[in-house]
């Protein structure tokens, strides 16, 4: 009886203080995660459609094509409309006035203004004005007056070309956290296959000791290997984890959710991978075309400031009516010569030596387009010949560890070799997995170098983001 009731409160106590551990492991040690399949081409959709910075690019793209219209309204009529009204001592005063202001692509302006009063005690009056005044040095004529329109409409390309950049730009950095994120995820595969022949070549060990045909030391080095490839295993799954916050922060996802990707690392040779000719890159690269536009917006600047320093000459015509019917017409020559400012000639300088700085830097990135393009075709080209060294490598290395465990099945090699052996392997598989890679982030950058990358992805600006 005495037994019985202390076997019932040890099972008491049992349940009384193990109670609490079940419950912690029970609870979730992490936030639920969702899986979250992609492809590459699921996930460039997604990061071209919600990217936060690219939309900041877009929205900004909306205000630039207005302030271009607004540009173009400089040659567009004017219309203003001016009511008024006073009183004093003497009279009350009412009336309205309208304005309309025209300028013209010769650096003319033509100027018509009505008027209308009306008062208590004098009579009404009302005036009718057409005036027109045309610069016949400084700010005149065509080159002069579009001037600021042609660097708008210049700096408007510019920032499509910027736009581009900033979509080709995104499009290769999801990419390369895509396939980050597979080769992680292979890596995690390589470890746990690791981790599982460790502990088989353990229980081998230990069926081999128990049988008296290997050492009893020979099972410290099996478990030292498990060990190993449990830590290996752990650094795996973290990388995995950093893989996929990289690739969720890009595509604006939650930071709960896992990506699986479906894609796999494919290796396929293209014929658009041998030389691609400069000239036809250089038409095609957006940093290339926008120094080009630069040496445009600096060529204008020049002969802006060459205009300036011309003498300040222009001719005014006005004519004028009343309601009496009294006409008057004037016209007016003005001239300014300045004698001591040297500010025009300063800025024609400074005009000169950025339209020679934007030509230098025109034919340097000519220079370093082609060298990225050559550096890029050779990475591509030892990439493939590495990805078949690292192929034979790792079947090697599989074919080398079955016949490490084979003799130390046999007595002929110890456990020591087999771990080597496994070592081996795992470095070779690895190292295949970091070769493909590098030879698609070697394709990709020479895509992108080559000005590929939007018509590969079949992607225009100007239909989608325009």
């Amino acid at each position: 009886m005495f037994r019985v009731r202390s076997f019932f409160v040890c099972l008491w106590a049992m349940v009384f203080l193990f109670a609490p551990v079940s419950v912690l492991a029970s609870s979730p040690s992490v936030l639920p995660s969702s899986t979250l399949k992609l492809t590459l081409k699921d996930a460039v959709k997604r990061a071209l459609e919600y990217n936060r910075p690219l939309i900041n690019q877009r929205s900004d793209r909306e205000v630039q094509k207005f302030a271009l219209d607004v540009a173009g309204d400089r040659w567009v009529p004017q219309f203003t409309v001016q009511p008024f009204a006073s009183t004093d001592r003497q009279d009350r005063k009412a009336g309205v006035g309208a304005e309309t202001n025209l300028r013209v692509h010769t650096g003319g302006q033509f100027v018509l203004r009505w008027e209308e009063t009306l008062s208590d005690k004098f009579e009404d009056s009302g005036s009718q004005t057409l005036s027109f005044s045309q610069p016949l040095l400084k700010g005149a004529w065509t080159g002069i007056e579009t001037a600021s329109f042609r660097q708008d409409q210049i700096q408007d390309q510019i920032h499509i070309l910027s736009l581009r950049k900033a979509v080709e730009d995104l499009i290769v950095q999801v990419s390369g956290s895509y396939r980050a994120l597979i080769a992680a995820a292979q890596q995690v595969e390589i470890g746990e296959a690791s981790l599982r022949r460790a502990r088989e070549q353990l229980k081998a060990t230990q069926a081999l000791i128990y049988a008296g045909r290997v050492a009893q030391r020979e099972a410290v080095r099996s478990e030292a290997t498990v060990a190993n490839r449990e830590l290996a295993l752990t650094q795996a799954r973290n990388r995995l984890d950093i893989a996929n916050f990289n690739l969720i922060g890009i595509l604006e996802l939650d930071s709960t959710i896992q990506i699986q990707p479906l894609d796999e690392l494919e290796v396929k040779y293209r014929q658009g991978d041998q030389n691609p000719v400069l000239e036809e890159v250089l038409r095609r690269r957006p940093d290339f075309l926008q120094a080009q536009l630069q040496i445009d917006l600096a060529q204008i600047a020049v002969e802006v400031a060459q205009n300036d320093l011309l003498p300040d000459l222009s001719l005014g015509v006005s004519w004028n009516r009343d309601d009496s019917g009294d006409t008057d017409t004037r016209v007016q020559m003005d001239a300014t010569f300045p004698l001591t400012d040297r500010t025009d000639n300063l800025n024609r300088l400074s005009a000169g030596n950025r339209l020679r700085q934007a030509r230098r830097g025109l034919a340097e990135l000519r220079e370093s387009i082609g060298i990225e393009i050559r550096r890029a075709v050779n990475d591509v080209e030892v990439g493939l010949r590495l990805i078949e060294m690292a192929r034979d490598a790792r079947e090697l290395a599989a074919e080398n560890l079955v016949i490490e465990k084979k003799k130390f099945g046999q007595g002929l090699a110890s456990s020591f070799e087999v771990s080597a052996a496994e070592d081996a392997l795992v470095n070779a598989e690895q190292s295949e997995v970091d070769t493909i890679i590098n030879y698609l982030e070697a394709r990709t950058r020479l895509d992108q170098s080559s000005g590929r990358t939007l018509d590969l992805w079949g992607i225009r600006i100007e239909e989608e983001f325009q």
